[in-house]
């Protein structure tokens, strides 16, 4: 072994390499797999896709999105629920709409945007009573947007949809790339800011579990109701019973 030290020439790496041999080093063992009873609990960010059809607005609570290439042009993927009226607004409006990094002050929203459908619900004024009234987009697209969000992303559609069974993959070319100026981050009445703004934290799927908004399948729960419910009192002093 000494002859092996000497090979290496520093008298550091030699001393460290004296002290790890001294040890009883762990016995490397191949691993032994067993199948698992249900998926494995991942945790992404939590994001909302805004579309625009006829100048009406629909968003939704998407995890299903991941960038997938950078050069020569930017790529994201986004999964799409078959049977919602954000697929059936994506699809109308040419594969267009802006995806909105949601902060960690939108937890209140997962009811709002995880729940319920654009079909018979009025998202747009059940944000605004938790304090986060949808505004113009600043880029001129047709979609009005959540105020305070980590960023937002302007995609539009490449080739057709890839079939995934329940869902529909899009691969979007990233037309877009903003943040929230400063001094618009956050959701009015829920956030009060003094002094110089954080940046928004990211909301993530593991926060929103240990809250107990979404279930280990990502469902919303009723206690997400409940938080928006309470929120949506407090805030705007009104309680929307229909959602």
């Amino acid at each position: 072994m000494a002859d092996a030290l000497l090979r290496f020439s520093s008298a550091m790496t030699r001393l460290l390499l004296v002290l790890l041999l001294s040890r009883d080093l762990p016995t490397c063992r191949a691993a032994t797999l067993v199948p698992m009873e249900a998926a494995p609990v991942l945790t992404s960010p939590v994001f909302s896709l805004a579309t625009a059809v006829d100048g009406k607005t629909n968003m939704n609570m998407l995890t299903y999105a991941t960038p997938v290439g950078i050069r020569p042009q930017r790529l994201w993927a986004i999964s799409l629920f078959r049977k919602t009226a954000t697929h059936a607004a994506w699809s109308a409006g040419g594969g267009r709409g802006v995806l909105q990094q949601l902060a960690e002050q939108h937890a209140v929203l997962t009811h709002v945007l995880g729940a319920t459908s654009g079909a018979d619900a009025d998202k747009e004024a059940a944000c605004e009573a938790c304090g986060f009234g949808w505004s113009e987009s600043a880029d001129g697209g047709d979609e009005r947007l959540l105020p305070g969000c980590v960023a937002y992303l302007r995609l539009v559609q490449q080739g057709e949809l890839i079939d995934a069974g329940e869902h529909d993959v899009a691969i979007c070319a990233v037309e877009g790339m903003y943040a929230a100026a400063a001094g618009s981050r956050g959701g009015g009445g829920v956030v009060v800011v003094t002094g110089d703004e954080p940046e928004p934290e990211p909301l993530s799927t593991a926060l929103l579990r240990e809250r107990g908004l979404i279930s280990t399948v990502g469902r919303a729960t009723d206690d997400a109701a409940d938080l928006f419910r309470g929120t949506a009192a407090l805030v705007s002093g009104t309680i929307p019973l229909d959602l």
